[in-house]
């Protein structure tokens, strides 16, 4: 007698795992909203695609970042941080200078001096692989022997090129 009730969950149980994976159909946020109730929702295509889980060639979703949907023009990828201080009296006209000496030998890579409370941090580059912005650190690294010890390559979002 005990058991019956244990039983009786697990059955229940298993039929909602089955119900669950017959009906497996890419759900999203407007499928989720709109089950079952009479709402409508007007949409443009391309918001569609955006809510649309990233599958791939296995029919798994993907999770990885170089698979990662551009946000406001921007997506994951990777810059070379260059220079990082917090020293509150001369971090910001350090970064500035460096910026200017890298800008004007490598007009190729946008330069970004950013405020990080409390670092001012230099970072070159839109790379989209890791490995763009590794051979673009081992330039810097030559062109740049006193900076080599702080150039490093660091996740960021990157500003998408004006293709």
């Amino acid at each position: 007698m005990r058991l019956l009730p244990i039983a009786l969950c697990l059955t229940v149980i298993s039929a909602a795992t089955v119900r669950a994976e017959e009906t497996a159909v890419a759900v999203t946020i407007v499928n989720h909203i709109t089950a079952g109730t009479s709402n409508v929702i007007n949409q443009p295509e391309a918001l569609l695609k955006r809510l649309m889980p990233i599958v791939d060639s296995d029919n798994e979703e993907s999770t990885h970042d170089e698979h990662s949907r551009p946000i406001g023009g921007r997506m994951a990828g990777y810059r070379v941080q260059v220079f990082s201080d917090n020293n509150v009296r001369t971090a910001k006209a350090e970064a500035a200078s460096k910026q200017r000496i890298i800008s004007a030998r490598f007009p190729q890579y946008q330069t970004y001096v950013r405020y990080t409370s409390p670092y001012w941090r230099l970072k070159v580059g839109d790379f989209r692989t890791q490995q763009e912005a590794n051979d673009a650190a081992d330039e810097l690294r030559k062109a740049f022997p006193a900076y080599s010890k702080e150039i490093r390559v660091v996740r960021d979002r990157i500003s998408l090129p004006n293709d």
